[in-house]
């Protein structure tokens, strides 16, 4: 049984061939983005709002990636 890596693999080839990121790639970047910016928010108002953003992009990340194991289980 194919357990999604094989799948996986496949599916990001084609889309860097078209130039194309997974919604899941992207996420991941803009986490690690939240995750700089907050690390630069001195002040507390900067930094709650950093905070808030980094935790809907991990909340989205999180989404997206029980998504992608839900399909693999029932594909």
């Amino acid at each position: 049984m194919d357990d999604g890596n094989t799948t996986d693999a496949a599916g990001f080839r084609i889309m860097a061939e078209a130039c194309v990121l997974p919604r899941e790639i992207e996420l991941k970047k803009a986490v690690d983005a939240a995750k700089k910016a907050l690390g630069r928010a001195k002040d507390p108002d900067a930094r709650k709002s950093a905070m808030a953003k980094l935790a809907d992009l991990q909340l989205r990340l999180s989404i997206e990636q029980e998504a992608r194991r839900k399909y693999h289980r029932t594909g």
